[in-house]
């Protein structure tokens, strides 16, 4: 049975399943020297997702190119219904500075939320003031601080109202 792919998108941007035709060119992906310390490689994201089948990964594709990576998962360790969790972001250095990252944020967002997410939380190092700025500028709001020093943000599904 071939696995029919689904796609996000937002006009030039797509998110789309890391799978064996991709993961590769996802795995060599690279940020800058300066910007290595701020998160893990996605060789290891994709290699811990054959062990933890809640791993959401999906390549950011633009310009007909895999640009980036990201990752996502419900909350499984301590089940809080509808928390989600956005745990990996990241541009190749040569695609940076486009908006590209924003963008895929805002699409994973709305992925999630389709999957039955109530609240998103993301994490990032204190010192990265670039993840910092795009998290608020997309409506996320400091929550707290995990055990390893990370700074947590977070994004609660908007209320829709409806008139009487």
């Amino acid at each position: 049975m071939v696995q029919k792919k689904i796609k996000f998108m937002n006009s030039d941007l797509i998110l789309e399943p890391v799978d064996r035709e991709n993961w590769i060119e996802c795995a060599e992906l690279e940020v800058e020297p300066d910007q290595a310390g701020h998160l893990a490689s996605n060789l290891k994201t994709i290699a811990e997702s054959a062990f933890e089948p809640h791993y959401q990964l999906r390549a950011i594709k633009a310009e007909n190119k895999i640009v980036g990576m990201l990752a996502y998962c419900p909350e499984v360790d301590e089940p809080i219904q509808g928390l989600y969790w956005l745990f990996r972001i990241m541009i190749d250095k040569a695609y940076q500075s486009r908006g590209y990252g924003k963008r895929a944020i805002k699409l994973a967002v709305e992925e999630m939320w389709k999957k039955g997410a109530i609240q998103i939380r993301t994490m990032c190092r204190p010192d990265n003031q670039i993840a910092q700025a795009c998290y608020s500028s997309l409506g996320f709001s400091k929550a707290g601080t995990l055990d390893d020093g990370d700074m947590v943000f977070e994004l609660a599904k908007p209320i829709i109202q409806t008139s009487p």
